[in-house]
């Protein structure tokens, strides 16, 4: 609370207790540029990996390599994705995705909603351009019913492009997350259920989260190309969707906190067939906790009484 007051998110803190969601405008979400670093950074991965520059004006569907795994998926017809493309990994991309990473007002709301040692889940960029299908409503907290209503997970979406209705944006629905559980039937479909409200945000705002929050997207009618940079936290149980802890370089663990560390699962000691692999994690992860206990200035194993807190 003290990081929410100091950065003025006081509200934004109540909206999530309240909504279940919450958007930062860029003056606040993206200091000293961060919106136009963050979207050329993510053109020029797509370039990278997809072999061509994505033209963010162009009045065309997005065909990027790969992308066809998403053709079909969630009731989308057969050529349409409800999706575009999705880049995952990023965090070792280059420095920019390390500072939205470690953007304070990012992770004041993040360990609002799951605490000072959750883990990155994925870093991903979602591109996303004219399609005919709505992303169904869901929630990212996965699990039997009733869900924790302590968020076990939050999401943290950088809009990189404006997002309006007509250009394919956020869907929500507000309150939803004290439901404590997935959106059945009808209430999956966005079209169709009378509470699903369009996110609408200028290009370089934060949208927020809690993991129970029903949300979805719009289909894009415009041309052109949404660009969205997802940042999702969980506690430290859930399963990661990207596995970090012996692939971050050691150059980007030195030009950053004992935080980043712990974010990126070096504190972590996953299993492996190997017990002298396991050793080397299990010391890996005593360093990294110890120099984020001195870097809080709080041990937090003192307040944790299970490794899953």
């Amino acid at each position: 609370m003290e990081d929410i007051k100091s950065l003025g998110l006081g509200e934004y803190a109540e909206e999530l207790d309240e909504k279940g969601y919450t958007v930062l405008p860029p003056d606040i979400a993206c200091p000293d540029g961060l919106k136009d670093r963050l979207l050329d950074a993510c053109l020029a991965v797509a370039e990278n990996r997809n072999g061509k520059r994505p033209d963010l004006n162009a009045d065309q569907a997005y065909s990027p390599r790969h992308a066809d795994q998403f053709e079909g998926a969630l009731g989308a017809a057969s050529g349409d994705s409800p999706i575009g493309d999705m880049m995952q990994s990023l965090v070792i991309e280059g420095e920019v995705f390390e500072e939205a990473l470690m953007n304070p007002v990012l992770l004041a709301l993040s360990t609002y909603l799951t605490g000072y040692s959750s883990v990155l889940l994925t870093m991903a960029c979602f591109i996303k351009g004219p399609n005919k299908t709505e992303l169904p409503l869901h929630c990212d907290a996965m699990g039997p019913s009733p869900l924790s209503s302590i968020s076990t997970e939050c999401n943290l979406t950088y809009a990189l492009t404006d997002y309006t209705r007509e250009k394919g944006c956020l869907a929500v629905v507000p309150g939803s997350h004290k439901l404590c559980r997935q959106p059945r039937g009808e209430e999956r479909l966005v079209a169709k259920n009378p509470s699903a409200i369009a996110v609408e945000c200028p290009a370089g705002s934060l949208i927020c989260w809690h993991g129970n929050t029903w949300h979805g997207a719009y289909n894009r009618r415009s041309g052109g190309l949404r660009v969205s940079l997802v940042i999702d936290f969980v506690r430290k149980h859930i399963r990661t969707a990207e596995h970090l802890t012996e692939y971050v370089p050691e150059d980007v663990l030195l030009r950053n906190s004992a935080r980043f560390a712990v974010i990126t699962h070096q504190a972590m000691a996953p299993t492996v067939p190997d017990q002298r692999k396991s050793e080397q994690n299990m010391a890996r992860a005593k360093r990294v906790l110890s120099a984020y206990n001195q870097e809080l200035g709080v041990d937090l194993q003192k307040f944790e009484w299970s490794p899953y807190a």
